[in-house]
């Protein structure tokens, strides 16, 4: 999917009194457990995902596996309790932990072709801005 059928689709779904900051495709690793089960199906334990990134929180939507939108998640700023961003040069791996003891980790594209949406830095800061970030 593209970023401007993505971006259509996001604009819908955000709530009327939400203005968006930007937004990002990002994918989840596979378990590394999956591998010793599945074996080279463990692949398909990967999720991609579109993050959204609004004045009130991150819309997690989730993609199929024929890439349509299945379903997403809302959290506020406030119920994420801190964020690890790492460094990379074609992926930034990122990990949000809840004030729930839930964890989501997620590599976010930084290069790639242009139908992709990217991180940028302005969104990368605005999230680290309003998010601690783990020790």
């Amino acid at each position: 999917m593209n970023k401007e059928q993505a971006q259509a689709y996001i604009e819908q779904n955000i709530k009327e009194d939400d203005t968006l900051i930007g937004f990002f495709q990002a994918v989840s690793p596979p378990k590394i457990w999956m591998f010793f089960v599945l074996g080279p199906l463990a692949i398909l334990s990967m999720r991609m995902y579109f993050l959204a990134v609004t004045e009130r929180g991150i819309y997690f939507h989730k993609l199929s596996l024929l890439g349509k939108f299945e379903d997403s998640d809302f959290f506020e700023f406030d119920e994420i309790e801190s964020v690890r961003i790492g460094k990379g040069i074609l992926q930034r791996p990122m990990k949000f932990y809840f004030k729930n003891s839930r964890k989501i980790k997620v590599k976010a594209q930084l290069k790639g072709h242009k139908k992709i949406a990217k991180v940028t830095a302005d969104v990368q800061s605005y999230i680290e801005n309003r998010i601690p970030l783990a020790q």
